[in-house]
């Protein structure tokens, strides 16, 4: 792991971010799970619903199949749309980056629907040149809500 350079131009930072996380959620999207594992480390973790927390890419990609089996049976095509980024350079090298995510769910014959509305935390690393997560949290606001 190499440290992120964020002293140099922030803006090619922030669309180099922008585009990693459109290819990664795109993989998601399609339920290519495999892939969208291969966007973190070897020994990365991730945490997208409460009590639920995966490590390593063998370990995401199983905890993905088993949450997407409730879509088995549901023709929805879902969308996961990330905004309002915010990225802080961490002393160890890496980056915080802070974010909104919605999900957008469509079935047949009906409208958009929305899913869950969520602030994430990831923490971004370089490996080989290339843009990594090492641990990614997902809060949904509709937690934030109840006692």
């Amino acid at each position: 792991m190499t440290a992120i350079d964020t002293r140099t131009d922030v803006t090619s930072l922030y669309a180099e971010v922008q585009h990693f996380y459109a290819r990664q959620m795109q993989l998601m999207d399609r339920r290519d799970f495999e892939a969208f594992a291969a966007t973190f480390t070897e020994d990365g973790e991730f945490s997208h619903s409460p009590g639920q927390l995966a490590r390593t890419r063998p370990g995401i990609v199983a905890e993905l199949v088993r949450f997407h089996r409730r879509f088995d049976d549901d023709p929805v095509v879902r969308r996961h749309w990330f905004n309002m980024i915010v990225l802080d350079p961490q002393e160890d090298g890496s980056l915080r980056a802070t974010y909104y995510a919605y999900v957008i769910n469509t079935r047949p014959g009906s409208e958009p629907q929305p899913g869950p509305v969520c602030v994430v935390t990831d923490v971004l690393v370089r490996t080989d040149g290339v843009l990594s997560n090492r641990s990614r949290h997902v809060r949904q606001d509709r937690l934030l809500l109840e006692p």
